[in-house]
């Protein structure tokens, strides 16, 4: 799906502390922005408000279309200790998700609920469009690519190395087919193979990307535009 992300003025605060003030990002298809500035001046905040797993105090925030897809990618990964590698990789596509609303809908329509017809659709677009009805086969091509072989995808994430968790991480990215990314340090912890792989993938995207990086290489290869904040 062709999607575009508008934020206009986006103000959010922690406490006292004004942590982005009236801050402005379009991010239409096939950009590929980085975004810099200083630690500790709310680039990752900047990530998650766009997300919206930060409440903005001012502004707005708006996706189209609106059933468009927003996959976030967090500096530090967040693993349940008993989650498993296969979940892991589930969730981060949004296919655990997608998979749950659908039953939801199916439910509902088998019970002749009012609007189930329309929310059903709905459920099955987003299903179909995050890769969920083939996501198996592609998690066993993708893994066995990277050297994560099935015994690795049944491993709870918490057992993870440094470096396994990042290939996990990239696994997740590779499998994903959201219509907006929001990618915080993605090369953190990657190998020279991972970053490569990781290079490539964003420049064969058709999506809009707006990532966080302290690698100016990876960055001079990877995007077109850059968005300073300080």
């Amino acid at each position: 799906m062709v999607a575009t992300l508008v934020a206009r003025s986006v103000t959010v605060s922690r406490g006292s502390q004004l942590v982005l003030d009236s801050v402005d990002v379009t991010l239409a298809p096939g950009h590929r922005i980085g975004l810099v500035g200083p630690n500790g001046v709310g680039k990752s905040t900047l990530l998650r408000a766009l997300a919206g797993d930060v409440e903005i105090e001012a502004g707005s925030v708006e996706l189209f279309p609106p059933t468009a897809t927003i996959g976030l990618l967090p500096q530090e990964p967040e693993c349940s200790p008993t989650e498993t590698v296969h979940a892991y990789l589930r969730r981060r596509t949004g296919v655990s998700v997608a998979e749950r609303e659908l039953e939801a809908t199916t439910v509902a329509l088998a019970e002749g609920v009012s609007g189930a017809e329309e929310q059903y659709a709905a459920a099955l677009e987003r299903w179909l469009s995050l890769g969920a009805a083939d996501f198996d086969v592609r998690v066993a091509e993708v893994c066995s690519d990277l050297g994560i072989n099935e015994m690795h995808l049944a491993q709870v994430t918490g057992s993870l190395s440094g470096g396994e968790a990042a290939k996990c991480s990239l696994a997740s990215l590779l499998l994903a087919q959201f219509d907006v990314y929001l990618l915080d340090e993605p090369t953190n912890n990657l190998d020279l193979d991972g970053l490569e792989r990781m290079e490539h993938w964003i420049g064969g995207l058709d999506a809009s990307v707006l990532l966080v990086s302290h690698d100016r290489t990876f960055l001079e290869r990877t995007i077109t535009d850059v968005i300073e904040i300080d």
